[in-house]
């Protein structure tokens, strides 16, 4: 007769191997590490781009239309950097989001 430590062993040995048998067939571990494409390059820098400097002082009509106009450009770029890494985000969901 075995002894109950040795019929513990037993069990555990085949629970084990059971057990390890169902996790494999359900799902296979990524061969590797997986490395992400980085982001574009441009969008970190563009994102960052500060309002500009408005004057402390009295601002002519040429001042406004200066700050308008640089305002406009910089909202259309963020804009644009903003779409560029929407895009990046969706390409990197659809292309690895499956593993």
């Amino acid at each position: 007769m075995l002894s109950k430590r040795i019929r513990a062993a037993i069990a555990c040995a085949c629970l084990t191997t059971s057990l390890a048998g169902c996790v494999a067939s359900e799902r296979q571990a990524p061969p590797g590490r997986i490395t992400l494409p980085p982001a574009p390059a441009d969008i970190a820098g563009c994102l960052r781009e500060r309002f500009p400097e408005i004057p402390a002082r009295a601002l002519t009509a040429a001042d406004v239309a200066r700050v308008i106009g640089h305002a406009k450009l910089l909202d259309r770029a963020k804009t644009g950097c903003g779409n560029r890494a929407l895009a990046w985000i969706e390409a990197v969901r659809r292309d690895f989001g499956k593993l």
